[in-house]
């Protein structure tokens, strides 16, 4: 099993302002996944209190190519575990010390067991800095590398079961829902979030004799063939319209976790995606977000 590489300027960037600060949101490890072609980092129920979060990152945007060495006995693939905080932590020390060059490589150390006369081996990511008047070496220890059955389980997690029937666009919305739901934070632990077909997103939750909710209008849907055909009735309040749509079946509703959806919406602050596509799954057990990134030129 072999992995070496040397970080590109923008994906120390990208790693370092935006995408570990958002997993550091949501827990406090994260499993990564190296493939021949592609970098996963992974959150599922065993990293956080209930979100599956995954990023994906062709492999040149995080390494230079030619210094890209992935090699095991399965596939090709490499995983393991990882403290978020630590990551973080050696990235940002390589950009304060000037480092020009960050390269990572999977090793092992001998240690001294606890049984006298025996020793253990312990995997690290071992970083080396290098610059005009820095070399700098930082071991960041990690779990040992998953066997081949959890490699392939960690494959499927980074997939979505399945996609929504359709999604809407939240991005131009985003600070107007996030400070609503921050408001909603002192009423309730679980909000009622809601999509419809014409583009509409409805969040609310409820108190004891209160009821604190807003609208958002027409926001862009996709696939683009999605049109609501019966339209609702603007004179009726947010609740009632919401009722209308899902009656006609254009429209759906679940409740979720108040403090997901506040991490969700936040954290797009820290990585500014050009989308935000946000679905209910057809059996309403989950609310999907995919945040979409394009590069231009």
């Amino acid at each position: 099993m072999r992995f070496k590489a040397t970080f590109t300027e923008r994906g120390l960037h990208i790693l370092e302002k935006g995408f570990l600060p958002t997993f550091e949101k949501f827990g406090k490890s994260v499993q990564v996944l190296l493939g021949p072609d592609e970098v996963h980092f992974i959150q599922t129920s065993v990293n956080t209190d209930g979100c599956h979060v995954t990023a994906r990152f062709a492999l040149e945007v995080l390494f230079e190519t030619s210094t890209y060495k992935c090699q095991s006995k399965h596939f090709n693939l490499i995983a393991f575990s990882a403290d978020v905080g630590l990551l973080l932590r050696v990235l940002r020390g390589a950009g304060t010390n000037d480092a020009d060059t960050l390269e990572v490589k999977l090793s092992q150390k001998t240690l001294p067991a606890e049984t006298a006369g025996e020793t253990r081996s312990i995997p690290y990511l071992t970083f080396t800095g290098r610059g005009a008047n820095v070399s700098m070496i930082q071991d960041l220890p990690v779990s040992k590398p998953f066997p081949g059955p959890d490699i392939d389980r960690l494959v499927a997690a980074k997939e979505v079961a399945a996609l929504c029937p359709y999604y809407v666009d939240l991005q131009l919305a985003t600070p107007t829902l996030h400070a609503l739901v921050d408001r909603m934070k002192s009423l309730g632990d679980n909000l009622m979030f809601g999509l419809a077909k014409n583009g509409d997103v409805h969040v609310n939750v409820r108190a004891v004799n209160v009821l604190l909710g807003s609208q958002v209008l027409e926001l862009p849907v996709y696939p683009q063939d999605v049109r609501a055909q019966h339209p609702v009735d603007r004179a009726l309040p947010p609740e009632q319209q919401l009722e209308q749509a899902r009656e006609a079946a254009e429209a759906e509703a679940v409740h979720v976790h108040l403090k997901h959806m506040s991490r969700a919406l936040n954290v797009s602050q820290l990585t500014t995606p050009s989308q935000i596509l946000c679905g209910i799954a057809g059996d309403r057990t989950y609310v999907h977000m995919m945040y979409v990134f394009q590069v231009f030129g």
